[in-house]
């Protein structure tokens, strides 16, 4: 009889997420990117780390976008890190 061990998960493991981005954005992201000397993937997720942890940014979206209020996130800042 074998033993079957389930594997941990990493807590720090990485999701991809693949946007669409229009022409205009892919540019700007390019020359940021460029600018900064880092890659275009690692622009785009340290301006998603940024905007997900900018209680303004998510009020605006949610102010724009959110047709539920049920759903809308209230950012909380515990210590150094924002939560929701």
């Amino acid at each position: 009889m074998r033993n079957h061990r389930t594997r941990k998960e990493r807590s720090d493991k990485k999701i991809n997420v693949n946007p669409a981005l229009d022409q205009d954005t892919h540019n700007k992201l390019k020359k940021l990117s460029v600018s900064c000397d880092v890659s275009k993937t690692k622009m785009a997720e340290m301006l998603l780390r940024m905007a997900l942890n900018h209680p303004n940014i998510i009020q605006h979206f949610q102010d724009h976008y959110n047709k539920d209020s049920q759903y809308r996130v209230i950012p909380v800042k515990q210590g150094d890190k924002i939560v929701y």
